[in-house]
């Protein structure tokens, strides 16, 4: 499944920017996030996130690994995690940043692929769910950013 879209910051770049980087403030804003753990600055990460979907609740232990970055303009990341009841998850995510004035244009582009008995819930019903957790996650960026 693939989604595109775009948050307008009401700040400048460099302060979205070192938002970005802030792993443990990025965290509370992932729906679900309980945990993150860097494995290495800038490269890779380890998450642990809880959600439910429709009736399945999937425990995901995920790893980050960043593929490209360009220090205040994008930023590419692929991530996969497994729930051994529930399949996993595959993703994909492309991040760049556009000064606007004072403001931030952040546009996304992601891929998310799903398996497992998550995979057997049919992709209208995932998709659902995967467009509420995308919107939820740029509401709380906006929102913690933007103070």
């Amino acid at each position: 499944m693939k989604f595109q879209g775009n948050l307008l910051i009401n700040r400048p770049v460099e302060k979205v920017w070192e938002f970005l980087w802030d792993i443990e403030k990025l965290s509370r804003c992932i729906p679900g996030c309980e945990s993150v753990k860097t494995i290495k600055e800038r490269e890779k990460y380890e998450l642990k996130v809880k959600d439910s979907v429709g009736p399945i609740t999937v425990h995901l232990d995920l790893l980050a690994d960043v593929k490209k970055l360009e220090p205040l303009k994008c930023i590419e990341i692929a991530m996969e995690g497994k729930d051994f009841k529930a399949g996993g998850v595959r993703q994909t995510m492309a991040l760049a940043l556009t000064a606007k004035g004072n403001d931030t244009e952040i546009g996304f582009e992601t891929d998310v692929n799903v398996f497992g008995r998550l995979g057997t819930l049919g992709y209208p019903f995932v998709k659902k769910k995967a467009e509420t957790v995308i919107k939820e996650f740029g509401d709380k960026i906006k929102s913690a950013i933007e103070g």
